[in-house]
């Protein structure tokens, strides 16, 4: 099975929260961070069962893309059923998965919205004896709360995928499609929920909203994941280049390794290595020198170059908070 880009774009618009780390599945069913960015490629081994992975919640703004109700029992799955019934008469729509003991309901987000909103406008509906996530309002690259395996993968301990299911007219609960690629067009067609304006929301003692800039309006298009009006310099100047460039290229300590553009270098190879990352002169400026190629740029300007895109369709996905 070989997925495109745009083939996996609606398990990162509804299923990702924070895309600069996620955590993978032990044989043993528990997980441990990887303190690595979510790529298209760590996404297709989890949809392949090479890899199984997980999604800490809020991303890097405080935002979600979504929230879970998580029942581990019998009486739990009576519970959510009961509730899926009810947000639906709520005019909020959700969808159930199964998971390895129980099941799980998701919301999904129309565009990304603080921890702490979607907490005051859901947990209240949380049934006793089921989990919420988030499980926190706030959380940090430190401290990045909650995570939750993202769907359709292949849980490492009992080898088997839990898919989208619908109730049947025996009560039982059926696969909403049969393919994890049926899925995924599938995952592109659902609606998808819009939060509340905090006002109109009961508030909290134990919780303030952070300032609003830090995440889209509900109004935003729901692809948008950075402020629109930021500008491609301050994005790079918000980029560590060692760090960034460093997951594409091996660099030594004074960030030195082989050029990854081998066209530009005999027999298509850097054997020596001619390429530097360094801190830019100003912010948001060049970054990386090739000396054999006697060309350099910025982190953007890399980007462009090892996925050979071009500018609009990069920055277009870079706002869309698409993983690279």
């Amino acid at each position: 099975m070989t997925l495109s880009d745009g083939e996996l774009l609606p398990l990162v618009r509804t299923c990702i929260g924070r895309h600069n780390d996620y955590a993978f599945q032990r044989a043993d069913g528990l997980y441990v961070r990887a303190r690595r960015r979510v790529t298209y490629d760590v996404l297709r081994r989890h949809l392949a069962g090479v890899e199984t992975i997980g999604t800490y919640l809020i991303d890097e703004q405080g935002c979600c893309r979504f929230a879970v109700f998580d029942a581990d029992s019998d009486a739990g799955l009576v519970s959510l059923l009961s509730l899926h019934t009810r947000l639906v008469g709520d005019g909020i729509p959700s969808y159930l998965e199964a998971s390895r003991r129980g099941v799980h309901l998701r919301v999904m987000l129309s565009a990304p919205a603080p921890a702490t909103l979607v907490r005051r406008w859901l947990l209240p509906y949380c049934p006793a004896g089921v989990e919420f996530y988030p499980k926190q309002d706030t959380a940090s690259y430190e401290h990045p709360g909650s995570l939750v395996r993202v769907p359709l993968g292949v849980h490492r301990l009992t080898g088997r995928r839990y898919p989208f299911v619908v109730v049947g007219s025996d009560g039982r609960l059926l696969p909403v499609v049969s393919s994890v690629k049926a899925a995924l067009s599938w995952l592109s067609t659902i609606e998808r929920a819009s939060v509340p304006a905090a006002q109109s929301l009961p508030q909290r003692d134990h919780a303030g909203l952070p300032p609003q800039k830090k995440c889209p309006s509900k109004n935003a298009a729901s692809s948008t994941h950075l402020q629109p009006t930021l500008s491609i310099r301050d994005w790079n100047a918000q980029q560590n280049p060692m760090a960034f460039i460093g997951r594409y290229v091996e660099l030594d300590s004074r960030g030195v390794g082989c050029c990854p553009f081998g066209w530009h270098h005999a027999n298509g190879q850097d054997v020596h290595p001619s390429f530097k990352v360094y801190e830019p002169t100003y912010s948001g400026g060049y970054s990386w020198y090739c000396s054999t190629w006697q060309q350099g740029g910025s982190v953007f300007d890399f980007l462009l170059l090892y996925h050979q895109l071009d500018a609009r369709d990069l920055w277009r996905r870079i706002l869309a908070g698409e993983p690279f």
